[in-house]
């Protein structure tokens, strides 16, 4: 195995508010441009639940192990609602379609193209969303999950002195959480110094920014992403890290 010196890797993952495939120009590929001797690997897809975000991160972060040096590559995570989920399925090929909305694929994936996994919301009519919503899904399970899959990213990228910061969609109430003997304890492991100072990225562009969100009212615009990466992320990753 022959690691490169030189080589270097920002490595992003989140829902829609971080996907790069897309005409919309989101904070990863701001911040690439920051960072121009970096290559850019994003694992960002609509509606994707944080399972599917834990996954790709870990994946793609342990490939570029294999020929990248640990002090190259910083990871950007921003976590999606607590409330969506995803199953892995045998026949992804007789599953597939698009959702209402015309622009997302299901089933996913996140290694080399393979789409096994089924993204489930809970304003979906697919059978297995409706199935899910209905029979299992809870607000406190989610949360567990939600806080089980970012400590599992930080415990693995701290294993291997990885630099890297997260944020979230929006407010996961963080209040009740702390509260609850199943969520609290879990909460307290989480290393907060290393979450962008927002309560989320949809908060911080209604309330913070100074402009208007997109058309649909929920998602942050260009110019939006701009600023969030040149005040909030670089800001941040130039007081926690030293990236000389």
């Amino acid at each position: 195995m022959k690691i490169h010196k030189k080589k270097k890797l920002l490595i992003t993952s989140g829902c829609s508010f971080s996907e790069t495939t897309t005409q919309m120009q989101s904070w990863p590929i701001h911040l690439s441009r920051h960072f121009q001797n970096f290559g850019l690997i994003s694992k960002g897809m609509a509606s994707q639940g944080n399972g599917m975000i834990a996954r790709s991160i870990i994946y793609e972060v342990s490939k570029a192990l294999e020929d990248t040096l640990p002090k190259n590559i910083i990871v950007g995570v921003e976590w999606s609602g607590a409330d969506r989920h995803e199953v892995w399925v045998d026949n992804p090929t007789g599953q597939q379609y698009n959702n209402k909305d015309g622009w997302i694929q299901n089933p996913i994936g996140f290694i080399d193209g393979t789409k096994n996994w089924e993204i489930l919301n809970h304003h979906w009519t697919t059978t297995r969303s409706k199935i899910f919503y209905r029979s299992f899904y809870t607000e406190i399970g989610k949360l567990i999950d939600t806080m089980e899959n970012i400590l599992r990213v930080q415990w693995f990228l701290e294993k291997h002195n990885i630099k890297y910061f997260m944020t979230r969609m929006c407010d996961w109430k963080d209040s009740f959480a702390e509260n609850h003997a199943e969520i609290g304890y879990l909460l307290k492991l989480i290393d907060k110094t290393k979450f962008l100072p927002i309560i989320g990225m949809y908060e911080w562009a209604k309330d913070e920014s100074g402009l208007s969100l997109g058309p649909d009212n929920y998602h942050p615009t260009v110019a939006q992403h701009i600023m969030f990466t040149k005040e909030i992320i670089l800001p941040f990753l130039k007081k926690t890290y030293d990236l000389s």
